[in-house]
């Protein structure tokens, strides 16, 4: 099965509050809420400050957060910002997080991802210019060999250890493609995180060079669908 199991229970206690909903739009403002994060609530949306650190290979993640466990090798954006600050800017531009994709041994039952559908987008410059493109365009499809066909993801919210931590800021599973109970972002169709069964790898030619800076950026999709 695809789906990675967690630890610990599986219920709305194994995960952080909802985080408090965003002001209206007759306050809307640009607010810096941590080192590297940023909230536009003129759009709204949350902008994360990362950099490229994979042009090439097999993906588990399309953004990785620094943490006790090393991603770099299959992700292709690497950010400072703490997953748990991202899930508040989340919730503060007014998303709701759902649960995380989990498979249930004693009942051979995958229970899918769920929650408030995000777009997500990157921002860099090129040639002097700037440029907003869907993460999608950065990744291929190794069953169609073109680009990742355009999708938003689910505001998954990762999840609680044992001792209460959370597991995304523990794996710093940002935005993942791939099944983990830690995802602050999941896909809403389940894809194994084995190594063996891997489908998505970076779209060398579209990505920047190693070290770009850019722009992650996350606002609601609810409006697209």
């Amino acid at each position: 099965f695809a789906v990675t199991v967690g630890m610990g229970c599986t219920g709305p206690e194994n995960r952080l509050a909802a985080p408090t909903s965003a002001p209206s739009r007759q306050t809307a403002r640009v607010v810096e809420l941590a080192q590297g994060l940023t909230i536009d609530f003129r759009v709204p949306q949350v902008e994360i400050a990362s950099r490229v650190i994979l042009r090439e290979g097999a993906l588990e993640l399309f953004a990785y957060a620094k943490s006790p466990t090393p991603k770099e090798h299959e992700s292709i954006l690497k950010t400072e910002v703490s997953p748990e600050m991202i899930y508040r800017a989340l919730g503060l531009i007014g998303l709701s997080p759902g649960h995380t994709a989990r498979y249930f041994p004693e009942t051979q039952k995958v229970r899918p991802a769920s929650g408030d559908t995000v777009e997500v987008l990157v921002r860099y410059e090129h040639d002097g210019q700037l440029r907003e493109e869907s993460a999608c365009a950065w990744m291929r499809d190794m069953s169609t060999k073109q680009a990742m066909k355009p999708t938003g993801w689910l505001f998954s919210g990762s999840e609680l250890v044992q001792d209460g931590a959370f597991q995304a800021n523990i794996e710093g599973t940002v935005v993942t493609v791939g099944d983990f109970p830690s995802s602050l972002l999941s896909l809403g169709t389940s894809h194994s995180s084995s190594d063996s069964e891997l489908w998505l790898t970076a779209l060398t030619e579209a990505i920047p060079p190693i070290d770009t800076p850019v722009k992650l950026i996350l606002r609601s999709a609810q409006s697209k669908e």
